[in-house]
């Protein structure tokens, strides 16, 4: 039975009763088959009819299945929807974020974890500058993965990866305290040009906490936050920015990237 089907009665039973019948469910203390006398017997009177009616003649996983689909459809609808995120000149009853506001407050929010990826970080001291803080007041784990520039002759590829690493450090973190785990893509370090494939990193996008993200066409420069014309989306979605976060970290453990040392 989906959620859809599910009488509409169902909609009055408040959230904590369906949390408690869930936990009585697992523990044993409300047996299956679920009737009328064992739900009164374990104190859900409210919307008596509407619950039996559901749970009646549903085993225990079926009627925890059931439960936790209301429940999670519930939390979803509580999600604030994604928001526009925009850099440049706006309209008559334009509504959009601005991209640099939207980046400081999901600097300053983090108490845990950042994973940030970049194309460019050209003079992007103002950008990175709340980062760094928060690493610093409250112990905020930072990975960024940044492109780098592709050598046109063969090189040592890890001299030159952690060179380029290093770069980074100096050009684009001039603050004191703990600095982030940085990383590139290997295929970055192989010689491009005459035949051979460019690659570059080229996404731009945040993960705060595995509960929030940012994704933006801006990059992380004075230019991709204040001058251009650039779009983004901020996802309230703990199951999205997680994914995001893993999608990134699982390159890290599948040693696709390199990380400076």
């Amino acid at each position: 039975m989906s959620t859809s089907e599910l009488p509409i009665s169902l909609a009055e039973v408040s959230t904590s009763s369906l949390e408690r019948l869930v936990g009585g469910l697992k523990s044993g203390r409300l047996p299956t088959p679920v009737s009328r006398d064992r739900l009164i017997a374990f104190g859900i009177t409210g919307q008596l009819d509407a619950v039996s009616a559901v749970l009646s003649g549903h085993s225990k996983l079926a009627c925890i299945a059931l439960l936790q689909s209301v429940l999670a459809e519930r939390s979803y609808r509580k999600r604030p929807p994604p928001e526009l995120v925009w850099t440049g000149p706006e309209g008559a009853g334009a509504q959009a974020r601005d991209t640099a506001v939207v980046l400081r407050e999901l600097f300053e929010s983090a108490r845990k974890r950042v994973v940030l990826a970049g194309y460019s970080f050209q003079n992007a001291e103002s950008v990175l500058r709340p980062l760094s803080e928060a690493m610093t007041a409250h112990g905020v784990e930072a990975h960024v993965f940044v492109d780098v520039k592709q050598p046109q002759t063969l090189v040592d590829e890890d001299l030159y990866g952690q060179a380029q690493l290093s770069l980074f450090l100096e050009t684009s973190w001039p603050f004191p305290g703990p600095v982030p785990a940085l990383y590139c893509d290997r295929r970055a370090l192989r010689p491009g040009g005459s035949g051979a494939p460019y690659c570059s990193l080229h996404a731009k996008c945040v993960a705060v906490d595995s509960t929030r993200a940012f994704v933006s066409s801006a990059n992380f420069t004075l230019r991709g936050q204040d001058r251009n014309i650039e779009t983004g989306v901020l996802i309230d979605d703990p199951h999205f920015a997680a994914q995001l976060d893993r999608q990134w970290m699982s390159l890290v453990a599948g040693g696709f990237v390199l990380e400076r040392k």
